[in-house]
């Protein structure tokens, strides 16, 4: 196929897409009459603190491009709740800023590699938004660590404020300008993020929502259906009972924290059709959080990925307007 015919048939598709996101979203402004977030309790604070990280790292250059050059960053978690030693691993876009620049924390979705992080990591930066993907634990899927879950939450979130003792190491970096994104697991995480980390300014949580116990007793996500069946069957469980065991045991949910966050600073991108992270529970971590702006697609959790560039131009656009 020549290159004016390859064309030809890409641009249908490009105009085809771009139709899509136009007509395929709702835009709900956020509460005119929201007053602001909850000021975070003193024994909340309590049972977050922790030495911050101010410790050496590795350092490793993987690419270098016009606009930003990419490092993988490396050093080992201080803190931890876990009896488990290892290490925090970001992949840092460093762009070129005559002043300090804010940064993007990107967190990446559940499983696979960090493909979609990574897209939209170089998006901001290619926009001049500095941007850290933070690598997932592995080892926290497995089920010694999902037995013992509210624990390795609680680590998730020392895990990645200690990200952020590190990005206030960068002089080259404005820690009072931190965003947070991130899409479906990491959106979730995001949301706790924001929520206990006051260092966070701005968050953009996107397939998200609240209630993990829910979420994992009802998601068609294929790899937690097959553990969640072979766990029921093992303790000789109902869903219901599967359900009110975890909802004993979780407590680090964003729905036990959606009032610290402040709805002002969040952006909300829900999937009308998700069965993976379901909508309605989405749509209530919107109302816990205050009712943010919140853009809803009309798709499903996988098939939202026809408006990954809707979502990042918005996405962008939002984190700009706050971290000016």
């Amino acid at each position: 196929m020549t290159r004016n015919r390859r064309t030809k048939c890409i641009w249908p598709l490009r105009l085809f897409a771009l139709c899509l996101s136009l007509s395929g979203c709702l835009y709900v402004p956020a509460d005119p009459n929201y007053v602001g977030p909850k000021p975070l309790p003193a024994e909340t604070l309590a049972s977050y603190a922790y030495p911050r990280y101010q410790g050496s790292y590795t350092e490793k250059i993987l690419e270098q491009k016009r606009h930003y050059t990419l490092k993988r960053i490396s050093f080992p978690s201080s803190h931890n709740i876990l009896p488990l030693e290892h290490a925090i691993t970001i992949d840092y876009y460093a762009i070129d800023s005559a002043e300090k620049a804010p940064v993007i924390m990107v967190l990446p979705i559940l499983g696979g590699g960090n493909d979609i992080a990574a897209t939209f990591a170089r998006y901001f930066a290619e926009h001049g938004l500095a941007a850290a993907v933070v690598h997932r634990q592995k080892d926290y899927k497995k089920p010694g660590y999902l037995k013992n879950i509210d624990t390795t939450l609680r680590q998730i979130v020392f895990d990645h404020m200690q990200a952020i003792d590190w990005i206030e190491t960068k002089p080259e970096l404005d820690a009072t300008r931190i965003g947070v994104f991130g899409v479906s697991m990491g959106g979730i995480k995001g949301a706790l993020i924001s929520a206990l980390d006051q260092r966070v300014t701005v968050g953009v949580f996107a397939l998200v929502a609240g209630d993990i116990a829910y979420i994992l007793s009802h998601t068609n996500e294929k790899r937690i259906k097959k553990e969640r069946t072979r766990l029921m069957a093992e303790r000789q469980l109902t869903p219901e009972e599967f359900q009110r065991e975890l909802t004993a045991k979780i407590k680090t949910d964003p729905l036990n924290y959606a009032e610290y966050i402040d709805a002002r600073k969040t952006l909300m991108i829900l999937a009308r059709f998700d069965r993976a992270v379901p909508y309605r529970k989405g749509w209530e971590l919107r109302e816990k959080i205050g009712n943010p702006a919140t853009i809803t697609l009309l798709s499903g959790h996988y098939s939202a990925i026809l408006y990954i560039h809707y979502v990042k131009y918005q996405a962008r656009k939002f984190l700009q307007r706050h971290l000016k």
